[in-house]
């Protein structure tokens, strides 16, 4: 019969492959997590090998990063569809949400894929016949003949699909997503080297920021708050001559990458004040490749009404879009001075005042002392899922 290979969750069968015939879904997961999994064979017999697993809700999040959110699925699945029904010259009846329904309502605890009735010598569409088939006629009528040609569509998706619709249902989160590679490892099929997790350049992010305590903290943040992804981002080194300070360098940088064609997946991140609203108002009239996105930090209900410092003395005003800095996200209970915006110079196009944080080394010095002890993480989450969904939803 040959090594098989598996990709699945519990005993329902998600992808697999034979031999040296397979799909390499290392970029799900990150190398500490080989380890031993559960291996599911027939007769209920269960080993335990080397393999990757991972749990579903980290991969529900890889998965949004690789491409495969909500929006992006239902576009693949709709084209595939549109170039079945031409290749074949007919209308399947069946829907993305059909499919979305039906697989997310699916307890996968109720499905042994070790069971007799399957095996491993599967044509062109049985698996897909004997998991999910039944469940869609209930729902649409289809004729003998739409039975296989859907089966074998259904099949041929992407089973990032299948798992990225499994994610929605919160009862699978605490779930594991298991790759046994453990046979065709040992029987000399594919080499361990060739299936160790490495994402490529297109699949990982590069973070560009105004200054490098910005990237420091972003990049540390990510690192304590989702680690399960952290692997997908890049940062420039920030020690040696850094180029892009400052909001001028960083606005002539995205304008020259937006006429050249770059491979890399780049995501700039401008603060959220006077002067980072005028480049970013400046750069929304630029066409950007995909693969560039400009953002500015979120606003904050927190920051409707700041302490602030000026001209006319000493005020609460609300400082998004005027003097939102990183420094903004971090935790202020740690600090014992006063903490407030001074204005200071004045943007006559956007009629209003640039501020900056103080005091800002006292911040920066208590997150660096305390972000891997008690520290309040609450605004700094708020601002790395704003960053995440922004990306995935580019």
């Amino acid at each position: 019969m040959g090594s098989m290979i598996t990709l699945g969750i519990g005993k329902m069968e998600i992808d697999w492959g034979k031999n040296n015939v397979i799909n390499n879904h290392s970029c799900l997961f990150q190398k500490e997590d080989f380890k031993k999994t559960p291996y599911y064979y027939a007769n209920n017999e269960v080993e335990y090998k080397k393999g990757f697993s991972k749990n579903i809700k980290s991969i529900k999040r890889r998965l949004d990063l690789l491409g495969y959110n909500l929006n992006q699925i239902e576009n693949i699945f709709n084209e595939e569809l549109e170039y079945v029904n031409q290749l074949y010259k007919t209308s399947l009846p069946i829907k993305f949400n059909d499919y979305y329904n039906i697989l997310k309502s699916i307890n996968i605890n109720n499905i042994d894929m070790t069971s007799d009735e399957y095996d491993y010598e599967y044509d062109l569409g049985e698996y897909v016949r004997k998991c999910v088939i039944s469940e869609i006629q209930e729902l649409v009528k289809i004729s003998d003949d739409d039975v296989y040609t859907i089966s074998e569509f259904l099949e041929n998706l992407s089973p990032y699909i299948t798992l990225r619709i499994l994610s929605e249902n919160k009862n699978n989160l605490d779930l594991d997503l298991n790759w046994g590679v453990s046979d065709v490892v040992e029987n000399g099929w594919i080499l361990e080297k060739d299936i160790i997790p490495k994402l490529t350049t297109k699949e990982k992010i590069l973070i560009v920021t105004e200054g490098s305590s910005d990237t420091d903290i972003i990049q540390k943040c990510i690192n304590l708050l989702y680690n399960d992804i952290s692997d997908f981002f890049e940062f420039i080194d920030m020690e040696h001559n850094y180029p892009f300070t400052g909001t001028g360098n960083l606005k002539n940088f995205i304008k020259g990458l937006s006429k050249i064609s770059i491979l890399n997946n780049i995501l700039v991140i401008l603060d959220n004040d006077t002067a980072g609203l005028a480049v970013y108002n400046d750069i929304k009239e630029i066409n950007l490749p995909k693969n560039l996105k400009v953002i500015k930090l979120p606003n904050h209900v927190d920051f409707d009404n700041f302490k602030c410092k000026g001209p006319q003395g000493d005020s609460l005003e609300n400082i998004n879009g005027k003097a939102v800095s990183i420094e903004c996200f971090l935790d202020h209970n740690l600090i014992d001075e006063d903490i407030y915006v001074r204005w200071t110079g004045f943007n006559d196009k956007l009629i209003q005042y640039q501020g900056n944080i103080e005091p800002k080394n006292l911040l920066l010095r208590s997150f660096h002392q305390h972000c891997n002890q008690k520290y309040d993480f609450t605004k700094m989450k708020y601002l790395i899922d704003y960053i995440l969904e922004s990306w995935i939803s580019r």
